[in-house]
């Protein structure tokens, strides 16, 4: 274990700025006080409601040796820069289902681009600096947020009445709700209870 921490200190070292490198696990964050998950991916299903493209590319940073932000949410149909802000290479390397998969180095202070056409999860890793890792979540649903530390997400425009949410996490999968848009805009806290799926031993008992 020392080895390797050495090792990662050593490949970190010439792209920080003179900090320690965040080497906070993103994988799960629940904030202690609230209970709340950060880096959920909200969405109200509204029916016909058409994705707007933006025309400028949506921005995935590099800097200090970590993806920013980790997890982005992408339209259905626009496009991502992937930026690199540190001094040294970095490696983009998605790992798409229904998209194109994207897999090139990006000098320092250069940047690479790709338009994403279908929605879906997709992780984003470093080949160089392993520990480095996100989400790309390609969205066709135009009402969706991400939930910051404590768990938080504003959507904005959505008429009165009631709509169905579906919410995604990296680590917790899936999960599903309902929510009541009041006349003034307002909701009622809507509270979803996720877990880590048990893991199967793969072991089938015999007949």
């Amino acid at each position: 274990v020392t080895r390797g921490l050495e090792i990662a200190e050593a490949q970190a070292k010439d792209c920080t700025t003179g900090d320690p490198v965040d080497s906070t696990n993103r994988k799960l964050m629940i904030d202690e006080k609230t209970k709340g998950i950060a880096n959920c991916v909200v969405s109200v299903v509204v029916k016909d409601a058409e994705v707007k493209v933006p025309e400028e590319a949506i921005e995935l940073d590099q800097t200090q040796c970590r993806y920013e932000p980790h997890v982005i949410l992408i339209p259905e149909g626009a496009t991502v820069a992937y930026l690199n802000s540190d001094k040294i290479s970095h490696n983009v390397h998605t790992y798409a289902v229904k998209n194109q998969a994207f897999n090139k180095i990006i000098p320092a202070g250069e940047k690479g681009e790709q338009k994403l056409a279908k929605a879906e999860a997709i992780q984003v890793k470093c080949d160089i600096h392993p520990w480095m890792t996100c989400y790309l979540f390609v969205t066709d649903h135009p009402f969706s947020a991400t939930t910051d530390a404590q768990g938080n997400f504003s959507i904005k425009g959505l008429a009165p009445g009631k709509y169905s949410i579906e919410i995604w996490h990296e680590t917790l999968g899936k999960a599903k709700a309902s929510v009541t848009i009041a006349e003034d805009g307002s909701s009622e806290a809507v509270e979803v209870k996720m877990a880590e799926k048990k893991k199967s031993s793969g072991r089938r008992r015999r007949r």
